[in-house]
């Protein structure tokens, strides 16, 4: 997966219908499933000793990115 820019993670957020601004155990199971086809639209690929799901990972990411000032 390329590196992933701000207007990036927020068109693919948009296309996909994924709220940014929610807790990620707090979305319902439709909004998940955007979010795994989200992640495997980009090729996402979570880290090896990660402690959770892949889906929340690739929110996380989201989240950050989105976030960005600069």
């Amino acid at each position: 997966m390329a590196r992933m820019d701000k207007d990036s993670a927020r068109d693919l957020a948009t296309r996909f219908r994924i709220p940014l601004d929610c807790d990620f155990h707090s979305l319902d199971s439709a909004t998940v499933e955007s979010i795994i086809a989200a992640a495997d639209s980009v090729k996402y690929r979570a880290p090896a000793n990660r402690n959770g799901s892949r889906a929340r990972y690739f929110y996380a990411m989201l989240q950050r990115l989105a976030a960005r000032t600069a």
